[in-house]
């Protein structure tokens, strides 16, 4: 050895340089990583292949003949000795917990009164991650140590002193609930708050080998940025695996079993989080990405869940509001928040009979809350976009509506997805215009604005003003919606809405539960899933002349030659105005392109990392064998007017490339479309209409600003059976366009 002790003989034991924990606990053999080739193959297959146990020994037993000649063996001899590298991988895991249930059975015929109840086992009934490591976890994660707030704040313009909400530490929530904490506990002065983000939804694995419905509770801490939860940097966590319980049909629907289930989920929420309770008041102190220690402490901040599962958690009867007292028969009365003391109180003081017809509560369910220190299930329930507004508001009552109207034209739909809802959103405004009452279209524009402003990734006081106004409007015409008036109040406590949307839970329900599920034997296939969830949480070119024939533009070349005029001249002169034989000669080559990519800012969408969306712009002659696909798009005319008045929309025919003296000139050939009217109709939303077929021009492709969709206008051209034209025949089957701001939340920002 050089420089340094030597030892000798069975002294050499002595100094083996284990690894250990930061307690100093030495870390047993198994838990070493494997090697990186070893990692990355096992990785390959278990994760991204997903290959069964079956392939992957094949896989190695051909891989083994292959070495033969060399005297060597592949990195693993079989399926269970990669399943074994796997398991022994201790980095960023937490084990899951199988656990099994029993309860008291009381027994209706027992004849003595001593007699014990019969106790009967739940076997297997769920799973669970230990949600205090977990948090460890996120917080010490280096890869989203740059995505998080670690102190509430209050976001302002600098400008116009108009405050912003974002994300959730710029909420009033986190500013009041650190006073509160500070008042109760002087230590945690210095403490840093990660709020403790819950969710829970049921979903079905499979029907046609049994009806097998799982509870699912995921975790998150408010400390995340919105953008980041949508990207599903695995930050939103699945801490609970619950099977639903069944019961005979004689059963299944009486009182006691109801009350039973109900309990069970409570108890079931407070065992799996009981490992927080002892540092919800109490700092301790934890490691964070940046490799500092800090003081933390862990408040209940929010609860993600559709209406029916904000019933089963408040306790509260179905039909009234959960955040507020106004009684089930007038629930547009002004009303009292709900708070954990009233309700307390009112358990304490009035029998069962009164609290259910007064106050819509059921006194007999001990909620989960209970079991800990200054929580409010009542205040802890969040908004919920998915449910509330697309597949609530707008789905089960306003398009319920529409069809009572007109009962013999709508498509009745088996099982509407949270996908169908919101397609049918962007279009279906446009579909009805002309058919139905003006006070109809109206309450739809007011409830799209509604929704497509609280969805928006920043809210400012000029859009609270917004929100509010749009509400007005919407009761004004259809007055349905209680729980829509608490957004502007929820919105300051909690910030963006879409940071609290049971659309992300439900994101994750793929990867944790149904691929791992077709991946199990089907029996007794919890027990697999958790294993399987434990192990993933380790890891052209034409010239000029053929374009303007393959385009049939004869004209081309006049257009191009002029478009090199704007792009070459420095003054303010009309280049039309030039004449052909002053502009500037171009016949070379083309490279031509059936798509664009778009990339731009967009965090209220379905985004990537810090906010990042892209789209395809398509111009393709063919699009998967069923015609052609031209895409429309915005292009700006006016960059010192907002929205329509700085925008005009155009048909996209072609992009193409070129170089002229040096300098590459990315194209795109346009046709197009003129605004009808000063505004928006009644719909709120433009109205456009195709110029000639002739009106064809050249654009520098850094005008465009965005995708546009356009819906026909439908009611404005009789005689055409909508149903019997082709997607790609839309654009020219019709006179007039809606400019559909509905399509994203994007295009609603940019056209509104």
């Amino acid at each position: 050895m050089k420089g340094g002790i030597h030892a000798l003989g069975d002294r050499l034991n002595m100094v083996a340089a284990q690894k250990c924990d930061s307690q100093g606990h030495f870390l047993p053999d198994g838990a070493l990583l494997p090697s990186c080739v070893q990692f990355e193959l096992a990785k390959f297959l278990f994760k991204h292949v997903e290959m069964p146990a079956s392939q992957i020994n094949t896989l190695l037993e051909i891989w083994a003949a292959s070495l033969i000649e060399l005297g060597s063996n592949p990195l693993f001899a079989n399926h269970m000795d990669l399943y074994r590298v796997i398991d022994s991988m201790s980095v960023g895991t937490v084990k899951w917990e199988n656990f099994k249930i029993t309860y008291k059975c009381k027994c209706q015929d027992r004849q003595n009164a001593d007699e014990q109840d019969e106790l009967i086992e739940l076997a297997g009934l769920g799973g669970q991650d230990d949600p205090h490591q977990v948090i460890h976890n996120l917080l010490g994660c280096t890869n989203i140590k740059d995505e998080m707030d670690f102190i509430p704040y209050q976001e302002f313009n600098a400008m116009n002193k108009q405050r912003h909400w974002e994300d959730f530490m710029s909420g009033d929530w986190a500013w009041e609930e650190v006073d509160k904490i500070i008042s109760v506990n002087s230590s945690t002065t210095r403490a840093t708050l990660a709020p403790i983000i819950l969710g829970s939804d049921k979903t079905t694995v499979s029907v046609a080998t049994g009806q097998m419905d799982y509870y699912l509770l995921y975790l998150s801490i408010g400390n995340v940025h919105n953008t980041t939860h949508h990207v599903h940097c695995d930050v939103v966590v699945l801490i609970g695996f619950l099977a639903m319980l069944k019961m005979c049909r004689e059963n299944a629907n009486t009182p006691a079993f109801h009350k039973f289930k109900k309990q069970l989920f409570h108890s079931l929420l407070a065992h799996i989080l009981c490992s927080l309770h002892a540092v919800m008041t109490v700092p301790e102190t934890v490691l964070f990405g940046n490799q500092y220690y800090c003081h933390v402490i862990y408040p209940f901040a929010a609860y993600i869940a559709d209406y029916e599962e904000q019933v089963l958690l408040s306790s509260i009867m179905c039909g009234w509001c959960l955040k507020c007292l106004a009684h089930q028969v007038d629930l547009d009365q002004d009303a009292l928040w709900h708070c954990h003391e009233h309700t307390e109180l009112i358990i304490k003081e009035l029998d069962l009979q009164t609290l259910w017809d007064k106050y819509g509560i059921d006194g007999t369910i001990v909620p989960f809350t209970s079991e800990f220190p200054c929580v409010d299930i009542q205040r802890m329930l969040s908004l919920d976009i998915l449910h509330q507004l697309i597949k609530g508001g707008f789905k089960d009552h306003l398009v319920d509506w529409v069809e009572k109207y007109l009962i013999h034209v709508c498509q009745h739909f088996k099982q509407w997805t949270g996908n169908d809802s919101k397609g049918l959103m962007k279009v279906y405004i446009a579909a009805i215009e002309g058919y139905v009452p003006e006070e109809i279209i109206l309450t739809f524009s007011s409830f799209l604005e509604f929704c497509y402003l609280v969805h928006r990734n920043v809210i400012t006081e000029p859009t609270l003003i917004a929100i509010k106004d749009t509400l007005t409007s919407f009761h004004l015409h259809h007055g349905i919606f209680h729980d829509a008036g608490h957004y502007p109040y929820l919105i300051c406590q909690f910030s963006m809405p879409n940071g609290l949307c049971s659309s992300i839970t439900k994101s994750k329900h793929i990867k944790a539960v149904k691929q791992p599920y077709q991946h199990t034997n089907h029996f007794q296939a919890l027990r697999q899933i958790l294993r399987i969830n434990e192990r993933l949480d380790k890891f052209a070119a034409v010239n000029t002349r053929d374009l303007a024939i393959k385009l049939n533009i004869p004209q081309f070349h006049d257009i191009l030659w002029h478009f090199l005029q704007s792009q070459l001249q420095h003054d303010d002169h009309d280049p039309e105005d030039v004449p052909l034989d002053e502009c500037p000669f171009y016949d070379g080559s083309v490279n031509v392109y059936n798509s664009a990519s778009s990339m731009f800012y967009a965090p209220s969408d379905v985004s990537g990392l810090h906010g990042m969306c892209h789209k395809h712009i398509h111009c393709s002659p063919t699009w998967r064998n069923e015609g052609s696909h031209y895409d429309c798009v915005f292009v700006v005319t006016n960059p010192h007017m907002k929205g329509m008045l700085g925008l005009d929309v155009t048909h996209v025919l072609c992009f193409f490339l070129f170089k002229h003296l040096g300098t590459e000139y990315p194209c795109a050939v346009i046709c197009w479309f003129d605004h009808v009217g000063d505004g928006p109709n009644n719909t709120g939303m433009w109205v456009v209409h195709m110029c000639n077929a002739q009106d064809i021009a050249i654009i520098h492709i850094d005008t465009i600003y965005h995708a546009a969709q356009l819906i026909p206008v439908y009611a404005s051209q009789h005689g055409i059976d909508p149903a019997s034209i082709k997607p790609n025949e839309s654009y020219n089957k019709f006179q007039f366009y809606y400019v559909n701001k509905f399509a994203d939340h994007h295009a609603f920002k940019i056209v509104s």
